[in-house]
């Protein structure tokens, strides 16, 4: 594991997303380090010292990879929910094409 790591790699081991990883990122610098996830800017680069995230979570991180109770997000496709079917006899009911 790299000694820096890009937000979206602190992120992702913390298991929050970009967005919540980047505004903890701001809170960090908006507070002078009191909170937020703890970043170096690195001339218009942040990157997040692993030993400051290891002091954040009290543990040393170290690579592994997934068990099976934690699935990767590319191991179960993605479906869209089932539609039930467009009833369009109904519709077309309405519009008789006979005259009385």
């Amino acid at each position: 594991m790299p000694l820096l790591l890009t937000v979206e790699e602190a992120g992702a081991l913390l298991r929050i997303g970009r967005t919540k990883a980047y505004a903890m990122a701001r809170e960090w610098r908006e507070t002078d380090g009191r909170s937020g996830l703890p970043v170096i800017d690195l001339g218009h680069v942040l990157r997040v010292p692993r030993h400051a995230l290891e002091e954040m979570v009290g543990t040393e991180l170290v690579d592994k990879p997934l068990t099976e109770s934690e699935p990767s997000a590319d191991s179960q496709p993605r479906t869209r929910p089932k539609r039930s079917p467009i009833r369009t006899s109904d519709q077309l009911d309405l519009f008789d094409s006979t005259e009385d």
